[in-house]
């Protein structure tokens, strides 16, 4: 189930309650796409906090906190008695490349024994944030997985991906209990990612990710997109993440560059 924000009627923005995923982060990853893509220019009015509240049904706080982060990151401002727009753009520079490997993988390596519990796998119709990271249509046929990753028995992430059904047509229809999707994708359709792109940032656990993650509501988690692709740059999968803080650290080798002077 989708609820549809009004924001613009070119450009509407949308929140999945049955998502794990905060609203709060669901409504600024939204605005953040818009204005980093460019459909929002420097000086666009944004919703304020009481339509927010009003198109969603969520709190005042939920509203806030995501105009609040989006300020904090200095993409939007707010001007007392006019209204909040969206900022001038800033410059962004990219990290070097990392290993792209599964989470299976990953435990794997660390000597944790990982896991994986399925708590949906089913052909749904692509939202507009999925038809946007995979490059389909908004109702074209994908395939979406959820699940709770585990490792050493112990909760760890609940993760949502979607895949492309025309690619993967039978990928709903598959046992994908403690298996790893990536190897799933290149052995049974010839599909392995090349690379990825990954946006990782922190936030603290509301009542849905506590339950399902065995901790206190407040707790930090760590939440995670990616979208992985073939070496066409064809996109392939869509997934977002919630880690536990508590268990979550990330460890990474820089190395000094020469920048390019223009």
């Amino acid at each position: 189930m989708y609820i549809q924000l009004s924001l613009r009627s070119d450009m509407p923005l949308y929140v999945d309650p049955a998502s794990p995923l905060p609203l709060y982060y669901q409504i600024r990853e939204q605005l953040r796409h818009q204005i980093l893509s460019g459909d929002l220019q420097p000086g666009d009015l944004l919703p304020s906090e009481t339509q927010l509240c009003a198109d969603c049904g969520v709190s005042r706080m939920t509203a806030r906190m995501a105009l609040t982060q989006l300020a904090n990151e200095g993409l939007i401002v707010r001007k007392p008695g006019k209204g909040t727009f969206v900022a001038p753009p800033k410059a962004t520079f990219h990290k070097a490349p990392f290993s792209l490997l599964s989470y299976t993988e990953i435990m794997s390596h660390l000597g944790l024994r990982a896991g994986a519990q399925i708590r949906g796998q089913e052909v749904v119709s692509a939202n507009p944030l999925a038809a946007e990271k995979l490059q389909v249509k908004i109702g074209d046929p994908v395939v979406r997985i959820d699940r709770v990753r585990f490792a050493n028995d112990e909760a760890m992430s609940l993760e949502v991906s979607f895949y492309p059904h025309n690619r993967f047509p039978t990928l709903a229809e598959l046992e994908l209990t403690d298996r790893s999707i990536y190897r799933v994708l290149e052995e049974t359709y010839g599909a392995a990612p090349a690379y990825a792109i990954d946006t990782t940032e922190l936030s603290v656990a509301g009542s849905f990710e506590a339950k399902e993650l065995n901790i206190k509501e407040g707790t930090p988690i760590v939440l995670s997109t990616r979208v992985s692709y073939l070496t066409q740059d064809v996109p392939i999968e869509f997934t977002q993440v919630v880690h536990r803080g508590d268990r979550f650290r990330s460890v990474v080798r820089c190395t000094r560059q020469q920048l390019m002077e223009s």
